[in-house]
């Protein structure tokens, strides 16, 4: 059983903090690799290659293995909701979960938070330092070659 989203995803390399915590929830679930492949439709290989951090998963493996596991998207990131929630927050939590529950919104939300994942990266990756920071070393430098020709 494979999946076409196996592809590595948005990052060249998986996140292993990610990978970790899910090896955790699916070892809590009592589920083995296995397992989870058969219910996500990926392989186990797969599944392997995102708990090791060789890959990440997109969004749609991990919400499926997510739900197999006892647990949905919005816990996994935001941990329980907590007692004292303002009512913002809660009407916050309750629209996301609804977002990533339904059947309909969720292959757009999953496209859009793929899209949003994969530039969040690039712009975290991207070498590029603020003006102010470009100045003060250009100033330097120009200290350090005036001294040089006094």
């Amino acid at each position: 059983m494979t999946d076409n989203n196996e592809q590595k995803g948005p990052w060249p390399q998986g996140d292993p903090e990610l990978g970790r915590r899910l090896s955790s929830i699916r070892l809590r679930a009592g589920l083995t690799q296995t397992d989870i492949a058969g219910k996500v439709a990926v392989s186990r290989q797969h599944i392997s290659n995102i708990e090791t951090g060789m890959t990440s998963p997109t969004v749609r493996v991990l919400r499926d293995c997510l739900r197999s596991c006892g647990t949905d998207l919005a816990e996994f990131f935001y941990g329980p909701l907590p007692i004292n929630q303002t009512r913002r927050q809660r009407e916050y939590h309750s629209k996301l979960q609804a977002l990533l529950q339904n059947d309909t919104t969720s292959p757009v939300v999953t496209k859009v938070l793929d899209s949003f994942i994969t530039s969040m990266q690039s712009s975290l990756t991207a070498v590029v330092q603020p003006i102010r920071v470009q100045a003060r070393r250009a100033r330097a430098r120009h200290t350090k070659e005036d001294r040089k020709v006094s």
